[in-house]
């Protein structure tokens, strides 16, 4: 882990450590930014998804230097009693949730859309009744088709 003590914000104040709960931490950004907070700050994540495949190298080892700071929850946030405890008990909340493959955008776009809205509505809701913070991602994908699904199939730009 980077030395906490040295990194500084941008008033030149030391960093305190934070308790993060982050939303789609098994996803593709979620995992890479669970990575970066364990190796480079002192931050503390709640990682919460239905998966954990891209993170259990964060999770399983007892004897790193992180041991103790990332803790996983296997949660769907659309029905869990859980999600506002874990929201009450961070400084910041992140939320990564969403359907993030491709072939189901075009085959499922109103869950597309509820995945990345509907479905997030109790996390801005208990982030807002509570006075967390909240950051809250979304994929590009629920603003519609690119210019590329509407060239021929052999167009090379389609690639």
């Amino acid at each position: 882990m980077a030395n906490g003590a040295n990194r500084v914000d941008l008033d030149g104040k030391p960093i305190k450590p934070i308790t993060i709960c982050m939303i789609g931490a098994g996803g593709f950004i979620g995992s890479h930014l669970c990575e970066k907070l364990m190796t480079e700050t002192p931050h503390k994540v709640l990682a919460l998804d239905v998966y954990n495949d891209k993170i259990k190298h964060l999770l399983e080892p007892d004897s790193v230097e992180w041991s103790g700071r990332i803790q996983f929850h296997r949660i769907n946030i659309k029905h869990d009693s859980r999600l506002e405890g874990l929201i009450k008990m961070a400084d910041l909340t992140i939320n990564l949730a969403a359907i993030c493959t491709p072939a189901d955008y075009n085959t499922r776009p109103l869950d597309t859309i509820y995945s990345n809205f509907i479905d997030a509505l109790p996390v801005v809701k208990y982030c807002s009744e509570n006075n967390k913070r909240l950051i809250h991602f979304s994929t590009c994908e629920v603003y519609g088709k690119t210019i590329g699904s509407f060239l021929p199939k052999d167009h090379p730009l389609r690639e």
